[in-house]
């Protein structure tokens, strides 16, 4: 019996000594997992805070391309009067700021056509398919609706249609105006029902909602290029910025200038015609809206509605852009002209990050200011 208890005891401390082993072990394993969360977390943390210096630093600089434009205007607008293709203010300026680097330029935003010049009231008493009973941004939006026939043909009636469905959108009466307007009993009696906005577009994508683009998502889509939302109605177009070519590499010229016709059509001009007029244009452009008019005469043998176009702009889109590694910052500011200075009334920021999609943004939001 006595000769098993050295046994014992060695048998003990060898099990003891095991557990105390494991427990070494364990120890161990939870300090080296601590150890790597922590420096995870910490490396984490690090990241985060560089992201955030990073885009604290990116929109610093966004912001400061609105204080140079401002600055820089009134030395690059050359006519006060016109605006015209060739002036300074849209010379790209570039923007750097430690290892942060971008562009911004001006874009004249009256160069699309504003849907809140459409909302003027239709007489009801006129008849579909009069000039007459539209005012000129009506007929430059009817003609516009008409120039995409192989991507999306839409008739005059169709147009006239749709362009009676944009005007009870905005105005506040229940009456529906001609045969294609529609007021709340047509959208409340939609699948998913809404109310129209009886008052002027605050974006774009609104007129996704109107009676006909609704059932047409893909005219919208094409229309992008040529339409904008401006904060006052009776802008105008600015006939010596429209640009010459398709921005949507399509053949032939710019749908807009296919809009612009004599006051007595609904129709859109002809590629060729469009060029002609286009041909015809001073190198500088128009200096006065009669200038405009007198060319018009001129070359295409009719008369044109002025009230519609303009040669000197009152907003501006300024586009700034600057890239951040993988990281691009994009914003939009919208600035208004008061005489010869501008001042921002708008302002949308868009953050594109490198495993989004191109052409899709994965943050986008709006400031008013």
């Amino acid at each position: 019996m006595s000769a098993c208890l050295p046994f014992l005891s060695l048998k003990s401390r060898q099990s003891q000594q095991g557990m105390v082993l494991i427990l070494v072990l364990l120890i161990v394993a939870l300090v080296v997992g601590l150890s790597v969360k922590y420096a995870s977390q910490f490396q984490l943390g690090m990241a985060r805070a560089e992201s955030r210096w990073a885009s604290t630093q990116a929109k610093s600089l966004l912001l400061a391309s609105e204080e140079v434009a401002i600055l820089l205007f009134p030395l690059a607008d050359i006519d006060p009067n016109m605006d015209y293709p060739d002036e300074p203010w849209r010379n790209e300026v570039p923007l750097t700021d430690e290892g942060v680097e971008g562009v911004a330029r001006l874009f004249d935003a009256q160069a699309q056509l504003n849907l809140n010049d459409l909302g003027k009231p239709i007489d009801p008493a006129s008849l579909a398919g009069a000039p007459e009973r539209y005012s000129e941004s009506q007929r430059q939006f009817i003609r516009l609706l008409q120039t995409f026939p192989q991507e999306m043909p839409i008739s005059q009636l169709e147009a006239e249609n749709m362009m009676e469905a944009v005007v009870d959108w905005m105005d506040e009466d229940p009456d529906e105006t001609g045969s294609g307007g529609a007021e709340a009993n047509y959208y409340q009696g939609m699948p998913e029902p809404y109310l129209p906005a009886n008052g002027p577009f605050r974006s774009v994508d609104e007129l996704r909602l109107v009676r006909g683009f609704n059932e047409k998502p893909e005219l919208v889509e094409l229309l992008q290029p040529y339409i904008t939302v401006l904060p006052k109605p009776g802008l105008g177009l600015s006939v010596n910025d429209i640009p010459p070519d398709n921005p949507m590499g399509l053949p032939g010229v710019n749908h807009l200038r296919l809009s612009i016709n004599s006051k007595s059509l609904l129709v859109p001009l002809s590629d060729q015609q469009a060029q002609t007029f286009l041909l015809s244009r001073p190198e500088t452009g128009y200096s006065t809206e009669a200038d405009f008019g007198d060319s018009w005469r001129k070359s295409m043998g009719d008369e044109i509605d002025l009230s519609g176009y303009k040669v000197k702009t009152e907003y501006f889109w300024l586009e700034s852009t600057v890239q951040m590694g993988d990281q691009r910052r994009q914003m939009r500011s919208l600035m208004q002209r008061e005489n010869t200075s501008l001042k921002v009334i708008q302002r949308r920021m868009m953050y594109e990050l490198p495993r989004v999609v191109q052409g899709k943004k994965d943050n986008d939001s709006e400031l008013k200011l």
